[in-house]
This record gives C-alpha cells, sequence and structure tokens, in this order.
C-alpha cells in the first residue's frame, strides 16, 4: 500500500546543489511540470523534485485507471442496470443508470488527495430489497421518472422505498435496490435481463433488507406472507447477508439490550428456528453456500412446491438462479411450457451438481394412491418422467439415493421420444395378497412388496414357467443405478427407484429385447420403491455378464 498525492509548495524550497541540472532541466521538460509556487525554476530543475511528482502523478493515473476499469466491469456485469442513490442519512433519494453511476464514481476516485492502493470508493456496494407488493400503492419506475414532483411521499409504498435507503445508509451504503422502481417493467429486454440476473444481484449485494408487512415481532413472522411467494425464495438463499424488519422497520433479531450486527441467516441466528419453520428448509439448507451446491434437483423444487405467483410462470422463472441456468422470458407460454423449458436447460446443462444426479428430476410422486396423477402430468413434455410443475415434488423420497454420472454414462436428453435415460429392466408379476407360496428367485436377487391388496414379486424364478404365467409378467424399470465398464450398480442402501412399464406385446423370455414397444400410455403414473434383496452373499456390483442370469437387462431407454 502506498498514499499516491502531490507535494505542497508549504515544504520550504531545498538546499542548494552543485549541480548545473541540465540532464534535470530536460527530464523536466519532457515531464512538464511545472515549478511550485516561490521556487526558483534552475533551483526546482536542480533539485529532483520535479521527478518525484512526475512518477507520483504517473503512478497515481494508473491507480486511478486500473479502479476505474474494475468499477466498470463490476458495474456494467455485476450491479443491477439502475439504482437508488441516496446520502449518508438515506435522503436526497434519486435513480441512476449504469453510465451515471461511473461518472459518480469517476468524480469520488479524483477527488481523493491522497489516492491508495487499494482504494474502494462509496459506490463499489449496494443493499438489495427483499418484499412482497402492496395491492396497490408501490413507487413504480414510470411514476418516479415522470412525476417526480407529485410522487405522494406520504404512501406506504413511498414509505417502504425511503425506510429501505435509511437502513442501507445506517450500514454505510450509498446505493439501494428495490425491483418496484428500479426495473422498467414497459421495456420487454430490461424485464428479461433482470429476471434472468436476479439471483446473481442477491448474492452479489452487501447485504439484503427483508421487510415483513405483516410481522409485528419474532412470534407472529412465521405467519408473514413474504415465507410463501415464489420469488422470495431465491431471495432467502441468494443474499449471503440478511437482515429481518417488522412492519415497524425494527430488527427482529435485535432485543432492547442487543443489536445484532450480524446476518440472521447465520447458524446460531435469534431467528433460525422461525426462517425453517416458515420455509420447511433445515438450517443448513439456510446458512450454508457450500451446502446449498449439493442439494438435490428434487429438494429444490420441494422448496418451491407450495409456492405462489402472480404470473403463473414466474413459477418456472423464479428458479432460474437456484439451478444456475438462463433463459429466455415469454409471459403468456403458460406455466407448463415454462416449467417444461426451465427443466430442459437443467437437463441440458453443463454444470456439474456435485454428488448429485440429473435423474434425480424423476423423484416426484403423487403423494397418495387416489391423486388424479394427470394433474401433474404435463401437456407439453412427451415424457412421463417430467412432471408439470414443482408441486409434484411435495412427496419426492428422501431416502432414495443417485449415483453420479460415470464417464460411460450417456448424456440425459429430452426429446420428443421423451428422456433418453438408462435402466435396469426386471421383470415382475402381481398376485393375490392371499398367496401362501414363497417365491423363489431366478438368480441371486429379488424383491417382493405390496400396494392395497396385490402383491409384487420381482425376479420370481416361476415368471416364464408356464403360457399363463407369461401373460401376467411386467417390467420394472430401475432408474438409480450407474453403469461401469464391466458391471452395473445397484443402489448402495438396496433401496430401488423404479417405474412400471407396459410392453405392447407380451414378453417372452428374461431376455428383454432390445426393441421393446411399450403401450401408449403406458405408465400409471406412479414411482415404486422397493428393497432389492441379496441371496447367497451376493453384492450390489452385478457384472455385466451375469445380469441375464439374475433375470436383469440393462438398457438405454426413452422414457
Amino acid at each position: 500500500m502506498y498514499p499516491l498525492h502531490g507535494i505542497s509548495s508549504q515544504c520550504g524550497p531545498p538546499a542548494p546543489t552543485d549541480s548545473d541540472g541540465s540532464d534535470v532541466k530536460e527530464s523536466y521538460r519532457s515531464a512538464n511540470v511545472q515549478p511550485a509556487e516561490g521556487w526558483d525554476a534552475h533551483v526546482w530543475e536542480s533539485s529532483g523534485f520535479h521527478l518525484i511528482i512526475a512518477d507520483l502523478d504517473t503512478r497515481r493515473q494508473q491507480l486511478i485507471e486500473e479502479i476505474m476499469a474494475k468499477s466498470r466491469d463490476t458495474v456494467f456485469n455485476n450491479m443491477p442496470i439502475r439504482l437508488l442513490m441516496f446520502d449518508q442519512d438515506g435522503k436526497g433519494i434519486k435513480l441512476v443508470e449504469r453510465s451515471e453511476l461511473m461518472e459518480c464514481i469517476s468524480s469520488a476516485v479524483n477527488s481523493v488527495t491522497n489516492l491508495e492502493d487499494p482504494y474502494e470508493h462509496p459506490f463499489a456496494n449496494y443493499a438489495i430489497l427483499s418484499h412482497t407488493w402492496l395491492p396497490s400503492g408501490e413507487v413504480t419506475y414510470s411514476e418516479w421518472k415522470t412525476h417526480t414532483a407529485l410522487l405522494d411521499t406520504q404512501s406506504p409504498g413511498y414509505n417502504k422505498l425511503a425506510k429501505f435507503c435509511e437502513e442501507a445508509a445506517r450500514r454505510g451504503l450509498r446505493l439501494g435496490w428495490m425491483d418496484t422502481v428500479c426495473i422498467n417493467k414497459e421495456s420487454s429486454s430490461e424485464l428479461d435481463e433482470s429476471i434472468r440476473s436476479m439471483f446473481k444481484w442477491y448474492r452479489g449485494a452487501e447485504v439484503c433488507i427483508a421487510f415483513l408487512a405483516e410481522t409485528t415481532s419474532r412470534d407472529d413472522m412465521e405467519n408473514d406472507k413474504w415465507f410463501t411467494r415464489g420469488w422470495t425464495l431465491q431471495e432467502l438463499i441468494a443474499p449471503r447477508y440478511i437482515k429481518f424488519f417488522s412492519k415497524n422497520w425494527e430488527a427482529l433479531s435485535d432485543s432492547p439490550t442487543y443489536i445484532s450486527r450480524l446476518s440472521d441467516k447465520l447458524k446460531n441466528s435469534p431467528l433460525m428456528s422461525q426462517i425453517c419453520n416458515a420455509t420447511g428448509l433445515v438450517k443448513e439448507e439456510v446458512f450454508d453456500s457450500t451446502f446449498f451446491i449439493n442439494v438435490p434437483i428434487w429438494r429444490k423444487m420441494q422448496w418451491a412446491a407450495n409456492r405462489k405467483v402472480t404470473r403463473e410462470e414466474d413459477t418456472a422463472y423464479s428458479l432460474m438462479g437456484l439451478f444456475d441456468v438462463s433463459m429466455p422470458t415469454g409471459y403468456g407460454e403458460g406455466a407448463d411450457y415454462a416449467f417444461y423449458r426451465l427443466i430442459r436447460e437443467i437437463l441440458s446443462s453443463k454444470i456439474t451438481f456435485g454428488s448429485t444426479s440429473k435423474l434425480e428430476i424423476a423423484n416426484w410422486s403423487f403423494g397418495h394412491a387416489n391423486r388424479d396423477s394427470y394433474d401433474f402430468y404435463s401437456g407439453v413434455s412427451s415424457s412421463a418422467l417430467i412432471p408439470s410443475s414443482p408441486r409434484a415434488y411435495t412427496h419426492s423420497n428422501r431416502n432414495v439415493a443417485f449415483y453420479s454420472p460415470s464417464p460411460l454414462s450417456l448424456p440425459i436428453t429430452l426429446s420428443h421420444m421423451g428422456l433418453c435415460v438408462p435402466v435396469l429392466l426386471m421383470p415382475f408379476s402381481i398376485v393375490e395378497k392371499s398367496t401362501d407360496n414363497t417365491p423363489l428367485p431366478k438368480g441371486n436377487y429379488s424383491a417382493t412388496f405390496g400396494i392395497g391388496d396385490d402383491t409384487y414379486r420381482v425376479l420370481d424364478g416361476a415368471l416364464f414357467s408356464s403360457e399363463e404365467s407369461c401373460n401376467n409378467v411386467s417390467a420394472f424399470a430401475v432408474l438409480n443405478i450407474v453403469e461401469k465398464p464391466t458391471e452395473v450398480l445397484l443402489p448402495e442402501n438396496g433401496l430401488c427407484f423404479a417405474i412400471k412399464l407396459q410392453p405392447q406385446t407380451k414378453l417372452e423370455g428374461w431376455e428383454i429385447p432390445e426393441d421393446l414397444v411399450l403401450k401408449a400410455g403406458q405408465f400409471d403414473g406412479h414411482r415404486f420403491t422397493f428393497d432389492i434383496v441379496c441371496h447367497n452373499n451376493s453384492s450390489l456390483r452385478i457384472p455385466k455378464d451375469e445380469l441375464n442370469h439374475h433375470g436383469m437387462t440393462f438398457r438405454t431407454m426413452y422414457l
């Protein structure tokens, strides 16, 4: 760190020198540094002070250029399109565009006498507001730009804006972002950019101020509408620092004897239990950003399952940031198609989901048998593995384990033919529960489980023992397996996650043909989970050349 500043003329003339100043004089002329007031030109040249000043000026200019280059990159790539700017008390509020903000930064940097490296100007960070919209009276961009003088400064909307700026200023900030006034919703391109950048903007904010308009104290904050809205989910997850305020703009984590400067998302925050109770999230999902990276796809969908939005497409648009994908918005396309496009982006993304598998996208269910299965089927997707809404993930099975993709795994692609996935096919039959005979497995693996009055026998050795028995055979496609060079791995905990297939023609034997044709409308909509039983001390790692011996077939299929 070094200060870069001018040499004051008040420091007095230097001692005489024996140098004739000829070389210095030429350097002085090339540097074009004028003698300080009260200095003799020859003595000034002889002293060498002009060289020091010229060097300091050069270094100062270089530092200014570096600061401005970094600021330009931050402002145009990481900060919102426009921001609220205010003074140190949160007053004098005005809207500034990115170009205007750069002018303010330039003015601030050039006005500093003792410029140091590193240097942080007062416009490097911003606060961001998370709130629910009022039924009416919010201050909008168009109102601010065209009727500033006529704004009702006593309205609830303006009061919210003003209080937000005051709270931001108390934390030493001069900039803030509030969606109601900072987005020009009349510009479709700006609205699209804002929606696609929202998660990044909340993540990049110095502080997120969450205003709970229906809350008076910690005791009733769990019932606030803020915890039920679609957009506020990412506004809780994305920020690194968040403070919750009541309807009276009192910090909910404060007490009469203690004012907390810490984030309300910290593990030991006095609000953590209320946040978890209101959202259904666990502590680690709230405060640990590294934990968030490895949250399964189905679990993130589950977070959003019961949240509400005003525009139906926002159910999908509000989840882009949580999955780190981006797609154009198109209000009017409908909720089903918007969600289908979101799923498609997640599946085609190059993002590595840590220890999770993209096949977890199929881990959804209807909750109970008498639910109308078609409520969750997408009328857009050709795959029965893809639902129409995050609501389908409400009853996802958290005990189902998926493998990370192996080097042999083909990309999981979604097309007009369905979702292309690797599966392990296991034939089964259904018998009445009253049947007494104990099944014998085809090989070293089997499963038996009941649903209602039916008993499912998987890999029963008697499945193809007669013409009559063949007529009752179907097959499960087990999804949570992984292919290795010489073997196929069953799930580590033995819990298979499968869907039931309905072949168009009956299966003739254990070796299921490559060209197996499935019935139209083949899926009854339910996911099945069953524990695979290993006999004769067999392993969950099955050599490929032994699969048929155990009654299994490995296939890549469109489902």
